[in-house]
């Protein structure tokens, strides 16, 4: 069982990678077959390539219902927003600038 389980194992590996989008969820998928597979009669599977095909369709299919139920962001999405932006007020200098009044410099002292 071990050596057709290995000689199917690319091909698994190509089913739920194109299913995830993700190598190391696709290598899981491939080895939660395998221990699936393990407890499992042999007698009782006519096909083992279907079998497999299907256990890791099921499988692949599973892990994308929890992604959705728990949505992964991406890097960096945790933290925008924290990002300070700039406000439509004037900056502080600039208010400033705005609240001192405009006048006449004090008159200079004689020499």
């Amino acid at each position: 069982m071990t050596e057709a389980f290995e000689a199917q194992r690319d091909r698994l590996h190509a089913v739920a990678y194109r299913v995830l989008g993700s190598h190391a969820d696709a290598e899981d998928v491939v080895q939660e077959a395998w221990m699936r597979l393990v407890r499992q009669d042999e007698s009782t599977i006519a096909n083992l390539a279907g079998w497999l095909t299907t256990v890791v369709g099921r499988i692949s299919l599973d892990v994308l219902r929890s992604r959705q139920a728990h949505p992964e962001a991406a890097y960096g999405q945790q933290y925008a927003d924290l990002v300070v932006t700039p406000a439509d007020d004037p900056a502080p200098d600039e208010q400033a600038v705005l609240a001192d009044p405009v006048g006449l410099a004090p008159p200079t002292p004689p020499r």
